[in-house]
């Protein structure tokens, strides 16, 4: 058995220090990892991992996930048939991975410094791969820029026709930025300061040239929320960063036609929250007779002739997206439809003005507040607020000196989750396979953090 543990317990390390790197070549390749983390868990700490020093905690994570569960099955057994509704079984998946990552971290089984580095290595490799791609009109794999409409230009680097290397970028260099100060240990400061501020550089001219407008602004704030909540006299220079970064982003878009064409398209599509309720508040009773039918507004004879129908202005389609994601929230406000809901229903709006159908709503307030209802939403938030809470207060108060996890990771992980939490942000999908494998893993660190201090000094 002390054979088998000491194999399982190396596959664990492995798969979570490569983990980073699945996410490179895809869903599938996501799905291998968390699985074998997952498993390779279980078989290793058997029942140890449902031992929580916090029951309530426990008890808060999995209702959100039986809840899921129980919302798509109710409705596809009652209501009508979710076709998606295996896939309520299935996301039991990230709560094992993030019950394993915190028995790995409770445990001392994993060098989490080891992860960063490894985050920060890959996302710097990502950001190179991406820079060249520029100067060179191909990146390392010979991957040619994406060029939807004429002058602008995306560039994605490895990820090939996919427009993810933004997210990818801020996921793991939002982290990986903070393995530098043990990675370049020295007594003179001003050596991995610069370090941190040439790697925020490269990151921030990776982020602008991916054309991921969210993640740009979400690693500008991340930065500028780093600056203000770091406790040392050297939250100046941080600040200085900051806004370092914001003035160069400015310069470096305004100086580029494609890069303007694509901030001026952004920032035009902004939701008007006001406009957003206005839209909700109207009614249509001549249009009723189209309701489920899954016919678009613009094809119906009544397109020209609708009572207090105003055309909004599509530009990213976020207005039409959000509209069509309330309007059905509202239809079932406390338990949702179960998981992938929207994109499921959405056709039973599309006859009435300004709606739209999508996979998803592109905000993971509007998309759990579809699946899970309010009881969904402040479940998972009130989860993640409460680790947010938590962490920050064992960072003030120093509890690295006596855990010996560096207060450097403590910050990575409380900024980590609050920009991937930001409820104002347009993002992709909560339950992907790309967005649920990195917020339940970082879940997992923060609890293991959380706990790790009642494991140690309870006695």
């Amino acid at each position: 058995m002390t054979i088998l543990n000491n194999y399982l317990i190396k596959i664990l390390q492995i798969s979570v220090y490569l983990f980073p790197l699945s996410f490179i070549f895809g869903n599938g390749s996501i799905n291998l990892f968390v699985t074998i983390i997952s498993l390779s868990g279980l078989l290793y700490y058997k029942t140890d991992i449902f031992k929580w020093h916090n029951k309530y905690l426990l008890f808060v994570i999995s209702f959100f996930f039986l809840l899921i569960f129980f919302n798509s099955y109710y409705h596809h057994l009652f209501i009508e048939t979710n076709k998606d509704a295996i896939k309520s079984i299935l996301y039991f998946r990230y709560f094992l991975l993030l019950l394993v990552i915190r028995a790995l971290i409770l445990n001392n089984d994993i060098n989490i410094n080891h992860f960063l580095k490894i985050c920060f290595i890959i996302s710097l490799l990502i950001s190179f791969d991406i820079i060249f791609q520029f100067i060179m009109g191909k990146n390392i794999l010979g991957n040619s820029p994406i060029e939807f409409t004429r002058g602008i230009k995306y560039f994605s680097g490895m990820f090939g026709s996919e427009l993810i290397a933004g997210g990818f970028i801020l996921m793991f260099a939002s982290i990986g930025l903070f393995s530098v100060f043990d990675f370049f240990k020295t007594e003179k400061k001003l050596i991995y300061l610069l370090i941190f501020f040439i790697s925020t550089i490269i990151f921030l001219i990776s982020l602008i040239l991916a054309g991921n407008r969210m993640p740009l602004i979400l690693f500008i704030i991340f930065l500028s929320v780093f600056s203000l909540i770091y406790k040392r006299k050297e939250k100046i220079y941080f600040l200085f960063l900051s806004f370092l970064t914001f003035i160069l982003a400015t310069i470096i878009i305004i100086n580029s036609e494609s890069l303007y064409k694509r901030a001026a398209n952004f920032y035009l599509g902004i939701p008007n929250a006001f406009v957003l309720f206005e839209e909700i508040q109207k009614k249509y009773p001549k249009l009723n007779k189209y309701e489920n039918s899954g016919k678009p507004f613009h094809t119906l004879e009544e397109f020209n002739s609708t009572d207090n129908y105003r055309e909004l202005a599509f530009f990213s389609g976020h207005i039409a997206i959000y509209i069509t994601s309330v309007d059905l929230f509202l239809d079932k406000p406390l338990l949702g439809r179960g998981i992938k809901s929207y994109r499921n229903n959405c056709y039973k709006k599309v006859h009435l003005p300004n709606r739209v159908c999508t996979n998803h709503p592109h905000n993971y307030v509007l998309e759990i507040l579809n699946d899970t209802g309010l009881i969904g939403l402040i479940t998972i938030f009130y989860f993640v607020i409460y680790l947010i809470f938590n962490n920050y207060k064992d960072y003030m108060a120093n509890i690295s000196s006596k855990t010996k996890i560096s207060n450097w990771i403590y910050l990575a992980i409380i900024l980590s989750l609050f920009i991937h939490f930001f409820p104002l942000k347009s993002t992709g999908s909560f339950f992907s396979t790309f967005n649920s494998s990195f917020i339940f893993l970082i879940l997992g660190i923060s609890l293991g953090l959380y706990e790790l201090k009642y494991k140690k000094y309870s006695n």
